[in-house]
């Protein structure tokens, strides 16, 4: 009897390209070098600092933040205690890290060796929006539209939730993203329990809040992340109604885009182009014309992310957590 073999290596020798109009990217489903005892380790969000070291977060509460050096090799991580939901984080100009937690309604702050430096937020108390997390359990218990026999649905709980948001409130209701301009302004999506976006002077200080709930040109459900590009401009995508907003850093609408989208999750600038990452498998590319560039990927292909991010050589940095399951980090290289 032969006994026939495959290739040693399978996953790492074939390859997934993925272009358009004149871009392509090579997908590297298994990246990052990492301890046995983060074989199974979920991402929800990173960024890379300006010697492209990428910093994590991860869903391990015993390992919140997590940094790769720029080969993707593990370095360490640190953060254990500081956290209950993380998000998304944000490197800054000054070398410290914003991250977003979405259960105890902060944004922290803390220095690239773990220590804390200071909250945005008041901690564990989330901003009076009129949302109500447990909405889709006090229906069922009052015999309202869920069937009373029915079995948890984390889904349709979540967006039943959402649904409850009443206004634009003061920071923070489970924040979602963070980011700093080149004017020092620092912003923040508030998307899971707030339709809002805040703007922070460099000092803390909240400049002003926009936002509400809705589905049209400056309202959001879910405003899930957010960057804001060389021109001081914030884009920010709404997952929920699958839609990116433009505004000017006083909440000016510039541009909207509802169409042609799998619901995008995640945002980064760079000095040439703007990315969005989509839950549902794609990636659109604008230009500082705020003009898609390109849109690789199709309905539920494998670019799935949750967060993404990327470097100085133009590699972008997938994060799926739940939506692609057995892929934590992926890559997306120049081909």
């Amino acid at each position: 009897m032969k006994q026939i073999n495959g290739f040693e290596g399978r996953d790492g020798k074939s390859r997934s390209v993925f272009s358009h109009n004149g871009f392509a990217y090579e997908l590297i489903p298994e990246y990052g070098d990492f301890p046995k005892e983060f074989e199974f380790t979920m991402y929800s969000g990173g960024y890379c600092d300006k010697d492209d070291n990428l910093y994590m977060l991860s869903r391990d509460n015993d390992h919140p933040v997590v940094m790769l050096d720029p080969e993707g090799h593990f370095v360490k991580s640190f953060g254990k205690g500081l956290f209950k939901e993380v998000h998304n984080l944000f490197v800054t100009p000054e070398n410290t890290l914003l991250c977003t937690d979405t259960a105890l309604h902060v944004v922290r702050e803390l220095t690239v060796d773990g220590e804390w430096i200071r909250d945005f937020g008041t901690l564990g108390v989330p901003s009076d929006s009129g949302y109500d997390r447990e909405i889709w359990r006090k229906n069922m218990r009052r015999g309202k539209i869920v069937a009373t026999d029915l079995a948890f649905d984390k889904g349709w709980s979540f967006w039943m939730a959402a649904q409850t948001i009443q206004r634009a409130a003061p920071p923070f209701n489970r924040p979602t993203g963070v980011c700093v301009g080149p004017k020092g302004d620092m912003f923040v999506s508030d998307g899971y329990g707030n339709a809002a976006i805040h703007r922070f002077s460099p000092e803390g200080e909240l400049l002003n809040t926009w936002g509400g709930p809705g589905d049209a040109p400056g309202k959001f459900y879910i405003p899930h992340s957010l960057c804001v590009d060389q021109e001081n401009r914030v884009w920010v995508g709404d997952r929920e109604a699958n839609s990116i907003h433009v505004f000017d850093e006083d909440g000016n609408v510039l541009a909207y885009m509802n169409e042609n989208l799998y619901q995008p999750t995640a945002m980064w600038a760079n000095a040439q182009y703007i990315f969005a990452a989509e839950r549902g498998g794609g990636l659109t590319i604008f230009g500082y014309d705020m003009e898609v560039k390109a849109q690789l990927g199709f309905y539920n292909s494998p670019i799935r992310a949750h967060g993404m991010c990327g470097n100085s050589k133009g590699e972008l940095f997938l994060m799926p957590l739940s939506t692609y399951d057995r892929h934590f980090l992926m890559k997306l290289a120049p081909a």
